[in-house]
């Protein structure tokens, strides 16, 4: 869940300096000691109990845990505990959502109003504008009801029909493919069309199409809120990360649905972000399609895209991923096979330290050309080829 936000910032900038095409040797000590400095400032600033981070680089691999999971008993953050990644949700439902299409069981051109009745402009929101990012459907998360009664009780229960009560309460924000704009909404009504055309759960949807085939042994979509042991506890802030910090480990996954119920590991977010950027499970022409960016926002700093469920933030794919408790990031660079995963036990102020689309506060910007000089200085291995070909940008 939680919008993309308009520009890469410090922490993400700083710590994509170190990362590129995958590698045994270690990162150097001091490109390991400057990692650190930077996690630390962060930590203490966002007042974040634990961390964690996996970089793989021509210049070297480092993984490092720091902090607590559990701040009442000072349990040790471990590289196998489990937390909610989100928003990354978004991209195991899209790729389920095209292996249907390219399996010949849901089409690009499918109409919302065919499975899901109620939601205005549904006759004309066609399936691939819902991936895309495109549909102008209301995000339901921002409805202030809504946001109200899940502060009050993450537990709450929840599916897609409270969604389209709340698209009914709204206008859509804009004409079906008139632009792109993040809502969450499009992701929670996809999960339930893909469970009416496979006849299967969500569960059991991403688990056969999506996680098994890639060998992510420590991933999962839950039913319910306990997180697979061992795992961290998830804090809260306020919106602002100036509150009391609060347990909220519990959160139903229906409050989030396809859009960002998933719940996963560090070790698994860095090996998956390689192959999400790489589209293993796709054919290479709907991967091409996957990687036709609509425009979200563009300033001095960074060009953000949004792509069938995978996001562009200058020259790196991926996603991010925000709720009540935990914090995430999987990002991989096609240019030169980058990878770099993090997560962090605390949900208040994620996005805008990794920064990646649309509507929320930032720190301080790192602007792409930048990232890029740094990059370049420090990857001095020769960029391999995408496996599927190059990104564009949609024009709008």
């Amino acid at each position: 869940m939680r919008r993309l936000v308009p520009a890469v910032l410090l922490a993400l900038g700083l710590l994509v300096s170190f990362a590129a095409a995958a590698q045994a040797k270690p990162l150097s000590a001091v490109d390991r000691a400057y990692v650190d400095q930077v996690v630390t400032a962060q930590m203490e600033s966002g007042r974040l109990p634990g961390f964690s981070i996996a970089i793989s680089g021509p210049k070297g691999d480092y993984t490092k845990v720091y902090g607590v999971s559990d701040t009442a008993t000072n349990q040790p953050l471990t590289l196998g505990d489990h937390v909610r990644i989100a928003s990354i949700t978004k991209t195991f439902t899209a790729t389920a959502a095209l292996r249907q299409i390219e399996q010949g069981h849901l089409a690009f051109s499918d109409k919302l109003s065919d499975f899901i009745k109620g939601v205005p402009n549904g006759n004309r929101i066609t399936i691939k504008q819902m991936i895309g990012m495109r549909s102008g459907i209301y995000d339901y998360t921002m409805d202030p009801q809504w946001s109200r009664e899940f502060e009050e009780d993450p537990r709450m229960q929840f599916d897609y029909k409270g969604v389209v009560a709340i698209l009914k309460r709204h206008q859509p924000e804009f004409e079906p493919g008139a632009k792109t704009s993040y809502a969450d909404s499009n992701y929670y009504l996809l999960g339930a069309i893909l469970e009416k055309v496979s006849g299967m759960s969500m569960a059991k949807l991403v688990t056969k199409e999506v996680i098994e085939p890639l060998g992510l042994k420590h991933t999962v979509y839950p039913t319910s809120a306990p997180l697979p042991s061992p795992f961290s506890h998830g804090y809260y802030a306020g919106p602002e990360g100036k509150s009391a910090i609060t347990d909220v480990t519990l959160v139903n996954p229906d409050i989030a649905g396809a859009a960002g119920a998933m719940v996963s590991t560090l070790g698994d977010l860095r090996k998956y972000a390689k192959e999400l950027g790489e589209g293993a499970l796709l054919s290479p022409k709907m991967q091409r399609l996957r990687l036709q960016f609509g425009l979200l926002s563009k300033s001095p700093e960074i060009t953000v895209g949004y792509g069938l469920g995978i996001g562009r933030f200058g020259q790196w794919i991926g996603h991010n991923g925000g709720i009540f408790g935990f914090s995430t990031v999987a990002m991989y660079n096609p240019r030169n096979g980058t990878t770099i995963a993090a997560a962090f036990d605390s949900g208040w102020d994620f996005v805008s330290l990794f920064a990646i689309g649309g509507g929320m506060p930032t720190r301080v910007t790192i602007p792409e050309q930048r990232l890029d000089d740094v990059i370049a200085k420090i990857n001095d291995a020769p960029p391999p080829v995408p496996r599927a070909g190059a990104q564009t940008l949609a024009p709008e």
